[in-house]
């Protein structure tokens, strides 16, 4: 049984001869010249230094070349990126603009080698849309969803950091560009100071930026509600009007964070009354409003809300 089975066993030495002619056939084949059509990845150069592509080229081109076998084969794997001089641009229209693959043949073939020979090339005509590139400065502006912990607050704006920046790209779109924005910031049951780094939204492949990313903070405090008694000021009052005010402070309510309370005091806040605006409205009271306060001081209510006054003969 032994025996049989051996006998249908294939020797090892059939196995290394047949490799060897399998080997020896292929290196003739691939010692022979054979034409084939490459397709290679392209860029360009040379664009003029005031255009800007405005919308993307043909990115690779079809060559027929003739090589050997052996030649061939490595290329088709190993292919170099083949550079179109943009210096040879020839305009269409405003802004239109073509290469003609003909008068950049010569390039071409050192850039493949002269081990190959091009016998054609697909495309014969490259159309680039250029446009006529600009700068210019673009505020950047937040999308911001807060929530904070109760009691707490902002204690001023939030501060963007750059808060504008150049952009480059085509005059049509720059033009119309008047605000950048900032990846949504979204932050929830807020007690701390936000500092945070965020990126600008791209807007267009062809539209860059000199920032790319801005840091965005925020003061945060835990607020109290504070209140203080300040007087007031008529305005466009004649000189020939003399009033007396009841009363003559008005209570002033107000929200501040813990860390800038002491700060505040009577001379924090500008109270005005517009005479003019009780005649005008035929109001017998004035309307006190606050006109200045600290960036810092949020929620001010004043009481009362209405200042009754005689008139002084």
């Amino acid at each position: 049984m032994q025996k049989e089975k051996n006998q249908h066993k294939i020797p090892k030495s059939f196995f290394v001869a047949l490799t060897a002619a399998l080997f020896f056939w292929l290196l003739t084949k691939l010692s022979k010249e054979y034409q084939a059509v490459i397709t290679f990845p392209i860029e360009y150069v040379n664009i003029p230094q005031d255009k800007l592509l405005e919308s993307s080229p043909l990115e690779r081109i079809d060559i027929q070349i003739r090589a050997s076998g052996f030649r061939l084969f490595v290329k088709s794997i190993f292919k170099n990126t083949i550079q179109l001089d943009a210096k040879k641009l020839q305009r269409k229209s405003n802004t239109t603009y073509y290469l003609l693959i003909e008068n950049q043949k010569i390039d071409i073939q050192n850039q493949i080698s002269n081990n190959f020979l091009i016998n054609g090339i697909a495309q014969d005509t490259i159309f680039l849309n250029l446009g006529q590139l600009t700068s210019k400065k673009i505020p950047i502006q937040g999308v911001f969803d807060f929530s904070f912990k109760l009691g707490y607050h902002l204690t001023n704006s939030i501060v963007i950091s750059p808060d504008s920046t150049l952009v480059s790209g085509p005059k049509s779109q720059i033009d119309t560009l008047q605000k950048l924005y900032l990846n949504k910031l979204v932050l929830k049951d807020i007690s701390k100071s936000v500092n945070q780094t965020l990126k600008i939204n791209e807007i267009s492949d062809v539209i860059k930026f000199n920032t790319k990313e801005v840091t965005v903070f925020g003061e945060v405090d835990r607020f109290t509600e504070g209140n203080l008694e300040s007087p007031f000021e008529i305005i466009n009052l004649p000189d020939s009007v003399s009033v007396t005010t009841f009363p003559k402070v008005v209570k002033v309510f107000y929200q501040v964070g813990l860390t800038n309370f002491s700060k505040v005091n009577a001379t924090s806040f500008k109270i005005i009354c517009d005479y003019n605006n009780s005649l005008s409205n035929n109001l017998n009271y004035l309307i006190p409003k606050v006109i200045t306060k600290p960036d810092f001081v949020t929620s001010v209510k004043l009481n009362p809300n209405k200042i009754e006054y005689l008139i002084q003969k």
